[in-house]
C-alpha cells in the first residue's frame, strides 16, 4: 500500500513508501476492545496509519491476555469500560509480568479514571474521538511508546552486558569526565587497589599514580580527551591504600560522544606476574651469556692442556702428562658443575623449608673433605629456606675461603638482627675489588672458575635477601645475608 508517511526511517522518495518492512522493524500491537465495529475499525486505521503495525485484535482482556502469554507483544491498546476485566484490571495484570507500552484507549473518560490508570503504570491515556484523526494520534502514540520502550530495553541489555564484563573480569575499568574524575569503577578495585568502589568516586584519576608518572600520563590523557582517535596506552604506577606501587598497563578510550559512556574509558591492568617474567627471562640470559663465557674461554685452557698431554704422553709415555690430563678434566668437571647450577632449575629457590643454622651448616661442613679448615657456629636460630639451594651458599662460601687460605683457616658461622654471616681468617678481600666478587669470573686464583659467588648471589638474591661482603675481625673476608625473617624463639 502507497501513502504519505512521515515514520523517520522508512524509505520514500515524494511520500511513497516503498514495500517490505524488515522483521526487527515489525511493531506487534494487541487492541482490545469489546465492540466489534470499534474494535475493526481501530486495528484497520492503524494498518492503514503504519505498515509496519502488525495489529493483533480481541474482544475481551482475557482472550489478549493468553496471547500475549505466548508472543511477543510490542505495545497494548485497550478500551477501558469491559465486561469481566476491565481496562484499568487488564493493565494491572499485565504490569505482573512486563513492562510494555499500555495505552488506554477510551470513550469513558475521566480525570478519575486517568489518575487511576497512570497509579497503576499505564504508558499512555488517551480519550476516543469520532474524528478519525484520532488514530493518526493513536499512530504516533504507539511509535513513541514503542520506541522509548525499545531503548530502554537496549539500555537495559547493555547496562546488563557492561555490568557482567567489568565483574568477571581482572581488569579495572573507569569511566572518568573531562577532568579526569571518576565517575565510575568497576568492584575489582578493592582486590586490585584495595578500594572500595565508593572511595574513589568522584577522585582524580591521576592521584593513584606516583608524582613521576602524573604529568605523563595527564598529557596523553587530555590529548586523547581534545582527539577521540588517540587511544593511549601507558605504562606507569598505581599507590594501592596499603601504599604499596604495582605496575599497570592503562589503555585509554574517548567515549564522550557515546549516550550511554560519556566519559573516557580507562582499562588498568595490573602487569605485575609479566613484569617478573621478564626480569626472570632477562636474567636467565645473563646467565646464558655467562653460561656461553665460560664455556667459551675458561674450558679452553685446561681442554688445550688435556688434549695436548695426551698428545705427550703418547710420544714420550712419559706418567707426569697423565697427572696434568687429570687436573684438566677435574677442573673441567668443576667449570661444568657449576655452569649447571647457574641454570634458573638450580638457583631459584623451589620449596622453603624449616632450618636450624647449626644444622645445616655442620651437615655442609661434613661434605667439605678439608683438614685446612675448622668451623665455629655461633647461633642457632630457625628460618625459611630452600635447603638445597642454603646448601650450596654454604658449600661454595666455606670452599672459597678454603681455596683462599695459604695454611689453616677458620670459618666462623653466626647470626646478627636480620640475617647470618659467614666470615674467615684467610686474606680477606681488597676494598676495592669487593663490588667486583660477586661477578660472573671473578676470581684471583688461577685454576678457579670465577662462578662459585656469581651463584651464590642468584640463590640470595631467588630467597629475596642481600648479601655483602665487608672486612671480617681478623682482616679476612666476612659476607653479611641480610633480610632473613628467624622464627620467634622460645625461652622455657
Amino acid at each position: 500500500m502507497n501513502k504519505v508517511n512521515n515514520f523517520e526511517g522508512e524509505n520514500s522518495v515524494n511520500g511513497t513508501v516503498f514495500s517490505g518492512i524488515k522483521e526487527q522493524d515489525r511493531i506487534t500491537v494487541v487492541v482490545v476492545d469489546d465492540e466489534p465495529e470499534l474494535l475493526d475499525l481501530t486495528a484497520t486505521f492503524l494498518e492503514r496509519e503504519r505498515d509496519e503495525f502488525a495489529v493483533e485484535p480481541f474482544q475481551s482482556a482475557d482472550a489478549a491476555l493468553s496471547y500475549i502469554e505466548k508472543n511477543s507483544v510490542d505495545a497494548i491498546v485497550s478500551d477501558y469500560d469491559m465486561p469481566k476485566l476491565d481496562g484499568l484490571d487488564f493493565l494491572e495484570r499485565v504490569r505482573e509480568k512486563d513492562d510494555v507500552p499500555f495505552i488506554l484507549f477510551t470513550g469513558k473518560g475521566s480525570e478519575e479514571i486517568a489518575s487511576e490508570a497512570i497509579s497503576r503504570g499505564v504508558t499512555d491515556y488517551l480519550q476516543k474521538q469520532t474524528d478519525t484523526s484520532q488514530y493518526s494520534l493513536l499512530a504516533n502514540r504507539i511509535i513513541n511508546s514503542v520506541e522509548k520502550y525499545r531503548a530502554s530495553k537496549q539500555l537495559e541489555r547493555s547496562q546488563e552486558k557492561f555490568s557482567k564484563l567489568v565483574t568477571n573480569s581482572s581488569d579495572v575499568l573507569g569511566i572518568v569526565d573531562e577532568n579526569a574524575r571518576f565517575k565510575y569503577i568497576s568492584p575489582v578495585c578493592e582486590d586490585v587497589l584495595g578500594y572500595e568502589q565508593h572511595e574513589l568516586i568522584g577522585s582524580v584519576a591521576f592521584s593513584l599514580m606516583p608524582p613521576e608518572d602524573r604529568e605523563r600520563a595527564m598529557n596523553e590523557f587530555f590529548a586523547a580527551v581534545e582527539d577521540s582517535d588517540t587511544e593511549p596506552v601507558i605504562e606507569h604506577g598505581w599507590e594501592k591504600k596499603n601504599g604499596e606501587v604495582i605496575p599497570v598497563e592503562t589503555r585509554g578510550t574517548n567515549m564522550f560522544d557515546d549516550d550511554f559512556i560519556n566519559g573516557f574509558v580507562v582499562n588498568g591492568r595490573d602487569i605485575s606476574e609479566i613484569k617478573e617474567r621478564q626480569e626472570r627471562i632477562e636474567q636467565q640470559n645473563e646467565r646464558l651469556t655467562e653460561m656461553h663465557n665460560a664455556l667459551s674461554h675458561d674450558i679452553q685452557s685446561p681442554l688445550q692442556v688435556a688434549l695436548n698431554s695426551l698428545f705427550l704422553y703418547r710420544e714420550e709415555e712419559d706418567r707426569t702428562y697423565l697427572n696434568k690430563i687429570e687436573h684438566a678434566l677435574e677442573r673441567i668437571d668443576v667449570l661444568v658443575e657449576q655452569i649447571l647450577t647457574m641454570t634458573e632449575h638450580e638457583t631459584t629457590p623451589k620449596d622453603t623449608e624449616q632450618i636450624a643454622l647449626q644444622d645445616i651448616s655442620e651437615r655442609v661442613w661434613k661434605m667439605i673433605e678439608t683438614e685446612k679448615g675448622t668451623l665455629e657456629i655461633d647461633g642457632n636460630r630457625e628460618f625459611k629456606a630452600d635447603q638445597s639451594r642454603l646448601q650450596q651458599v654454604l658449600q661454595n662460601l666455606f670452599k672459597n675461603a678454603i681455596q683462599h687460605a695459604e695454611g689453616e683457616v677458620t670459618i666462623s658461622v653466626g647470626t646478627i638482627e636480620d640475617g647470618i654471616y659467614v666470615e674467615d681468617t684467610g686474606p680477606g678481600i681488597p676494598e676495592s675489588e669487593r663490588d667486583e666478587v660477586f661477578e660472573s669470573g671473578y676470581t684471583t686464583k688461577k685454576n678457579n672458575t670465577g662462578l662459585g659467588l656469581n651463584i651464590v648471589k642468584q640463590i640470595i638474591d631467588g630467597h629475596g635477601w642481600n648479601i655483602k661482603l665487608e672486612e671480617g675481625s681478623s682482616g679476612g673476608a666476612r659476607f653479611e645475608i641480610t633480610g632473613i625473617t628467624f622464627e620467634p624463639q622460645v625461652h622455657n
